[in-house]
């Protein structure tokens, strides 16, 4: 036979070959050898988070950073500009940092024993009173007396250091003495938020806080510090998760099961239980501004709509950085679609109507004022309509958990 023709026929044959055992809607059994494709898929998906993960976590160290670099200008040489402008780094550092609130939940270097160093990065809410000046105090160890708050008080805090506030914050002992973080960075760059929902302003502090006003120095050491705690402890998770790093090998040391286990807790959680409860359920049962995550910028829209991205980078598989380039791999569908295509197929459709409706709270903005016409016994408005998706989006990720590693994950916290 002529050489080109067998050339030909081989190239036919696995054309065909390919084509035949590349079905991605075939559903297999997990008792049958076939499932040695769905193995395959599982480490892929695990390799894939992973990398997200370690994109998402370096986007957020970048961009908090560049505040840092913000900030410490502003403080050398404080003007309203400068002010201004370390309020919008402070904005554009939770654009990626919200993108990372999937992988809490399960223990990792995020928020392992004791909570830490979480608890120094976005716990919230905050005690402002015991950071600085308020109308109104919040309920921490120290009085809503002015006299009593850290920045103000230097006769308890004569001296302002990194120690100091570490010691001070105190968040393994007591949860409403949070005094660090981003939250706490937000509290001194825009004050207290006193004005009400319908008025849709943010918190107005003067720059002059830093300038003419009584401890503007200690603020802006305060400010310094504070900022530069928080490069310090996020650094410390993405060493945790960059390559060759101590918890991404003890990661990807485990089986698919365990890694894909931690993985569905983390954002089943975070959907059912953290955001649609924590901070969205209990500020509409409140109505009040106070429950807000970012009660003092009114970024929390961004908040709502960037948690609920964390969750949806995981189940797509795809995460957009800040410069723009794309991680993309195996996602938590194609995975879940080997097994069961019903189940996955619903998740794409739950993933979907959940960022769609939190898109309309990112849109409309400030949050405060949105929870003000609401009640938690109606999902026809747009924040419990939102929850309620979300809350089924957390139940579907639970099941996909059981589907996939037979094992049960809870999605409360």
């Amino acid at each position: 036979m002529n050489k080109n023709i067998l050339t030909y026929l081989f190239a036919v044959l696995l054309v065909t070959v390919s084509c035949s055992s590349d079905n991605s809607d075939t559903v297999l059994d997990p008792n049958n050898s076939s499932t040695t494709i769905l193995e395959i898929r599982k480490r892929e998906f695990v390799s894939n988070y992973v990398a997200i993960v370690d994109a998402s976590y370096n986007d957020a160290l970048e961009k908090t950073i560049d505040l840092q670099n913000v900030i410490n200008d502003f403080v050398a040489s404080p003007s309203e500009v400068k002010f201004n402008n370390a309020k919008k780094a402070w904005l554009e550092a939770r654009e990626p940092y919200g993108q990372t609130e999937g992988y809490r939940f399960y223990d990792g270097p995020i928020d392992g024993d004791g909570g830490e160093p979480e608890g120094y990065i976005n716990a919230w809410p905050l005690d402002e009173a015991l950071i600085d000046y308020v109308d109104s105090g919040t309920g921490g160890q120290q009085s809503s007396d002015n006299r009593q708050n850290i920045v103000n008080n230097t006769a308890e805090y004569p001296t302002l250091s990194k120690d100091v506030l570490r010691e001070i914050s105190g968040y393994d002992e007591n949860e409403s003495n949070v005094t660090l973080g981003y939250h706490a960075i937000e509290f001194l760059l825009w004050g207290q938020d006193t004005s009400v929902p319908a008025d849709k302003i943010a918190g107005q502090r003067p720059f002059t806080d830093y300038t003419t006003a009584d401890n503007a120095d200690r603020r802006g050491l305060y400010l310094k510090l504070a900022t530069e705690i928080l490069v310090e402890d996020l650094k410390s998770v993405v060493d945790q998760w960059k390559e060759g790093g101590a918890y991404r090998k003890e990661f990807l040391a485990l089986d698919n099961n365990s890694a894909i286990k931690n993985i569905l807790t983390g954002i089943a959680k975070l959907s059912k239980g953290e955001l649609a409860g924590e901070r969205m359920t209990v500020a509409v049962e409140n109505n009040n501004q106070e429950d807000e995550h970012s009660c003092f910028s009114d970024n929390t829209h961004r908040d709502i709509y960037l948690n609920a991205q964390s969750i949806n980078n995981i189940i797509m598989g795809k995460y957009k950085k800040v410069d723009g380039s794309e991680i993309s791999g195996t996602s938590l569908l194609d995975v879940l679609k080997l097994i069961n295509l019903e189940e996955s197929n619903a998740l794409e459709i739950t993933a979907t109507l959940v960022m769609s409706k939190v898109k309309i709270i990112s849109d409309t903005k400030f949050f405060d004022y949105q929870i003000m016409g609401e009640t938690i016994d109606n999902t026809s408005k747009p924040v419990m309509s939102a929850v309620s998706s979300l809350e089924k989006q957390g139940d579907e990720l639970a099941q996909a958990g059981k589907t996939i590693t037979n094992s049960n994950i809870d999605p409360s916290v």
